[in-house]
């Protein structure tokens, strides 16, 4: 278990030299420790502070689309990761499951050869894939962000269309 102290340091090497921590405003989570930046410090643009888990040590860097409670609450729920596999595991209703995974918008990479670069531009699935990836459970979208997205998986587990682990991508092709 990771103390306050030790958070404060992981916050404050996470948020770099540019940036000061305030550990006087931290606030303890269910899963972490929040650490807002300085009023003094330099503003990074597109951050709203740092978390630190309480189990692992691994500090997130939010971002700044939306508000710090929203991003506590997505992180204590297991929303840890910037880049995700995400596995769905059962299925209670299909159609809403193709629909959220829509939203979520998983997407492929199919390399190609022009001009002598080999190009690897991501692509959407299209519903059609969706529906053909979920013919074998479990079934895995690879290398997901979900920073935008979280509110669609979130409802899916309240409204239980799908049963899913949010896992961090790991390995080759992530982050």
């Amino acid at each position: 278990m990771i103390k306050r102290e030790k958070a404060r340091a992981i916050a404050q090497q996470a948020a770099g030299d540019r940036q000061e921590i305030d550990a006087a405003l931290c606030t303890e989570t269910v899963d972490g420790w929040y650490f807002p930046y300085a009023p003094r410090s330099e503003v990074l643009v597109g951050s709203n502070g740092v978390i630190v888990s309480k189990h692992t040590g691994r500090a997130l860097v939010l971002g700044s689309a939306f508000s710090v409670e929203r991003d506590i609450k997505a992180f204590d729920e297991g929303f840890q990761f910037g880049l995700y596999d995400l596995v769905i595991l059962d299925i209670r209703d299909r159609p809403a499951t193709i629909e959220t995974l829509l939203e979520i918008g998983p997407t492929i990479t199919i390399p190609e050869y022009e001009h002598g670069t080999v190009w690897k531009i991501p692509r959407r699935l299209t519903k059609a894939e969706i529906a053909e990836h979920l013919d074998s459970l479990p079934a895995v979208f690879s290398n997901i962000t979900l920073y935008f997205r979280i509110e669609a998986l979130q409802k899916a587990r309240a409204q239980q269309y799908f049963r899913f682990e949010a896992r961090e991508a790991i390995g080759p092709g992530a982050g």
